[in-house]
């Protein structure tokens, strides 16, 4: 049996959105609230960015929390406590029901992000299962399995059904420090879809569609986006082959989409 680890393997590819390059991917609004809605943000950045470089390359351990190993929910639970001072729970469980709710549009992605804002992967089952940061730049930060804390740009969405909440909340009487963390659930994943740009290559196609995939978790480097398409591109082809490699490639994209959450359900000790 595969081990369930996050496995997140970064694929070049061009994004097919633009955005602001100054870590301020937040609505401007006049006067002096939005000049401090941009300062605040670009702050955050500039903190959340210093933390994730300090750790990047730092191994995935699923139940770690330390430089020697971590996962996830823990490194995002360590990144809060270090910068914020904000102290978050344990797993992704629990973490995705606290915050306010950030809305995904997928055409226009990115609009209305903030430093700091949080984006669950969501299973079919309807289970989190893994957690990104975003912090500015159209950049997000993560420990994901095989590949440990990375910093990584808006392939961290594509493909997933994600729940985004924002914890860092404006204390009311407008201090510096951030408000108490509101409850929130239950929670409504939305659908980040593929960019367009992304297609199987022809002389792909023309070989799964004769040939048996071996590992389909190693298609297009791994990345989701890259399987997707592939698949995709085999179901209208009349082969057996063809057809077995496309139920492959849809079992290895739901096994991608729910490797933590069988770790977390079978090992509640983690849930603390």
């Amino acid at each position: 049996m595969r081990p369930a680890v996050c496995l997140f393997v970064t694929l070049a590819v061009t994004p097919f959105v633009a955005f602001a390059q100054d870590g301020t991917d937040v609505p401007r609004q006049a006067g002096g609230a939005g000049k401090d809605l941009a300062g605040r943000a670009k702050s955050r950045a500039a903190a959340l960015r210093n933390f994730a470089y300090s750790w990047r390359g730092t191994p995935y351990a699923w139940g770690g929390t330390t430089r020697d190993g971590i996962d996830c929910s823990g490194f995002l639970r360590e990144m809060f406590r270090t910068v914020y001072n904000v102290e978050l729970p344990r797993t992704t469980h629990d973490q995705i029901n606290m915050g306010t709710e950030v809305r995904v549009q997928p055409s226009t992605l990115g609009k209305g992000f903030e430093p700091g804002d949080l984006f669950f992967y969501v299973d079919s089952t309807g289970t989190p299962n893994h957690v990104v940061t975003y912090i500015g730049q159209g950049e997000f930060t993560h420990s994901a399995g095989g590949r440990g804390v990375v910093i990584e740009g808006w392939r961290a969405l594509w493909g997933r059904k994600v729940v985004g909440r924002r914890v860092l909340v404006p204390a009311r009487d407008g201090a510096a420090s951030e408000g108490a963390i509101p409850s929130l659930a239950p929670f409504r994943p939305q659908e980040v879809p593929c960019p367009p740009d992304i297609r199987a290559s022809p002389d792909e196609v023309r070989r799964y569609k004769n040939q048996p995939i071996g590992d389909a978790s190693q298609i297009g480097g791994g990345e989701l986006c890259a399987m997707k398409s592939l698949m995709i591109a085999l179901q209208a082809a009349p082969d057996a082959v063809a057809q077995a490699n496309v139920a492959k490639l849809k079992l290895t994209i739901e096994w991608l989409r729910s490797l933590e959450a069988g770790r977390e359900t079978f090992n509640p000790s983690l849930r603390r």
